[in-house]
């Protein structure tokens, strides 16, 4: 391994990877600007080229700048034996860098998980076998592969990455979406929110396509997944419950010892409204 200067436009950067935030990029520019790149971005050489492993925003600030090179630490083709390897070094820096959204997260365990069974071999069920329907991105099929992947985690690995069953079927179901969709809407808010997600996965690659044309559109034409999906089916959209109402709701759920906290809690409050009552 070295550290050198290379050519921005020898390096290759691997189809389906998190999208760079412009505006990160841009910050990290203007940080540059008096503070100079502070860490090397990660490549490994691929015969007269390179492949990016980590610093995509890095390298995207050297090039906003408009300069032609940028620091490098270099790994060889040795040191980085497969192109597996690489895909699991490049996965795995951007799991220990914050700010992943939803999406970004989503998009990488599929990847780790195909990675990891190009290098180990696919995972094999244990003593009980996991039946699926034939068709591999069915929510049965998938949920039978988070439950496999996540088992080659330790229980340690699982806390620190969020990485237990559960979450993994969450994020194989939202890494259904189709790549150009999700490239559309991966700086839009709704790459941030699981639940919205998980819905439009559900959908079909076409209506995926126009529900991310509706978000995208100037001005949107929906504000959320479930609002587009409204709006193709020509349906109205679902009111929205007042804070108020599901606080309510869940108060006459609760037991009586529980009612009686929260009104402990609340009581100066509602004294003033009881005393304001009096006086009207």
């Amino acid at each position: 391994m070295r550290i050198e200067d290379i050519e921005i436009d020898l390096i290759d950067i691997t189809q389906g990877r998190r999208v760079a935030d412009p505006k990160w990029a841009e910050a990290l520019a203007a940080d540059m600007v008096r503070n100079g790149q502070i860490n090397p971005i990660e490549v490994v050489e691929a015969g007269d080229r390179f492949r990016l492993i980590d610093g995509l925003h890095r390298l995207n600030a050297r090039a906003i700048r408009g300069e032609i090179h940028v620091t490098a630490r270099i790994k060889t083709a040795a040191e980085v034996a497969t192109d597996t390897e690489a895909t699991l070094r490049e996965i795995a820096a951007n799991f220990m860098t914050r700010g992943l959204s939803v999406l970004d997260k989503a998009r990488d365990v599929a990847r780790w998980r195909e990675a990891y069974e190009q290098a180990a071999g696919a995972i094999k069920p244990g003593k009980k076998p996991i039946r699926v329907k034939s068709d591999p991105n069915s929510n049965e099929a998938l949920d039978a592969q988070a439950e496999l992947f996540a088992a080659t985690f330790s229980e340690a690995a699982q806390a620190a990455l969020g990485m237990n069953k559960e979450a993994m079927k969450r994020y194989l179901r939202i890494a259904r979406i189709d790549d150009a969709v999700r490239i559309r809407i991966s700086l839009h808010r709704v790459a941030e929110n699981q639940s919205e997600l998980l819905a439009l996965s559900a959908e079909p690659a076409e209506r995926q396509s126009a529900i991310a044309g509706l978000l995208l559109s100037d001005p949107p034409a929906a504000h959320s997944i479930s609002d587009a999906i409204a709006v193709l089916d020509r349906v109205p959209p679902q009111a929205k419950s007042e804070p108020w109402a599901k606080l309510s709701d869940n108060f006459g759920k609760l037991p009586e010892t529980a009612k009686r906290r929260f009104i402990e809690e609340n009581w100066d409050f509602i004294e003033t409204l009881m005393a304001e009552r009096q006086a009207a």
